[in-house]
């Protein structure tokens, strides 16, 4: 009788050793995955930040020509807001309670915060392409004022 208590004992100790390592696992699997999300996200903010200073070039070169770039410029301005807001998003990964023993939980915390910052990530990406559109739709009025002010000065030569 002593040997089948023993046993019981042993097998039920095992099975807690390897409960708590399975969720130790699953712990450094939501910290490796909290890891790569934010550094993904901060690469997306940095590529789109690249983007945005781009267009401010543009902005400056339709700005020397004489055109009007007001809705550009609004349209960069709140997506460099998104980006920060999205920044602050993947800074705050590092903060995410995961000391859960469920994992799935671990896991939805992850995916409600990337979601935020993913949030941002769009609504940034959306304002940049209605500011190269504004631009375009800009230099192409500015393009056709100088066209037709060269095409004036020639025929009244």
């Amino acid at each position: 009788m002593k040997e089948a208590e023993a046993r019981k004992l042993e097998i039920e100790s095992k099975r807690e050793e390897m409960q708590a390592k399975r969720v130790e696992f699953q712990q450094e699997t939501a910290k490796r995955r909290v890891e790569n999300t934010k550094k993904v996200t901060l690469a997306t903010v940095e590529r789109l930040l690249k983007i945005a200073e781009r267009i401010d070039s543009r902005v400056d070169k339709i700005i020397e020509n004489g055109g009007d770039t007001a809705e550009a410029e609004g349209f960069v301005a709140a997506a460099r807001a998104d980006l920060e807001a999205a920044k602050t998003s993947a800074e705050a990964f590092v903060t995410l309670d995961l000391s859960s023993d469920n994992a799935q939980e671990n896991f939805e915390f992850i995916k409600v915060a990337a979601d935020a910052a993913k949030g941002h990530i769009r609504s940034a990406h959306e304002n940049l392409m209605m500011a190269v559109r504004s631009l375009k739709n800009t230099q192409n009025s500015v393009e056709d004022s100088n066209t037709d002010t060269s095409t004036n000065e020639n025929t009244e030569s």
